[in-house]
């Protein structure tokens, strides 16, 4: 199994501790802002104000999306329905691709022996590169097209 239950606390950590950076910007910025808008010079707390958003959604941007969209993906693995495929590796890539508009995946391409046909199964790519011998006859236990789990067949 490539995910346990340390992996999704792990990101849920991380996911916390940005979340709790975002809010607490939002905050220093907003209670300033609150602060100069209630005196006269009010265009220094549009200025603190408009600082603050911004840097609150770069710091999700680039930081929160990412790691939330990884503890998605752990959550719907730990969580979802499973199915196991039995077949033989035909081409992995050797750079991981951007897919899902979201996270990095090594493309695995598995010619499933029940059927026959070409199946395209993806390794998540913060786990390195996948450790399948191109010729090899593997099974996979997958969540929708993502390995969750595999062996020698």
């Amino acid at each position: 199994m490539y995910y346990n239950e340390n992996d999704f606390k792990e990101v849920k950590g991380q996911l916390r501790k940005v979340v709790m950076l975002v809010v607490l910007i939002a905050l220093i910025f907003i209670i300033t802002a609150i602060a100069f808008l209630l005196r006269q010079p009010q265009w220094m707390g549009a200025t603190f104000l408009s600082v603050g958003v911004c840097l609150t959604i770069l710091i999700w941007g680039v930081y929160g999306t990412p790691i939330y969209s990884y503890y998605c993906f752990i959550k719907d693995i730990k969580q979802g329905r499973t199915r196991e495929l039995r077949g033989k590796i035909v081409n992995i890539t050797d750079e991981p691709v951007y897919k899902d508009n979201r996270l990095l995946y090594f493309e695995v391409t598995l010619l499933d022996e029940k059927d026959g046909v070409e199946r395209l199964l993806l390794f998540d790519g913060n786990m390195g590169k996948p450790p399948f011998e191109l010729g090899s006859n593997y099974y996979f236990r997958t969540h929708q097209n993502y390995i969750i789990q595999s062996g020698e067949n």
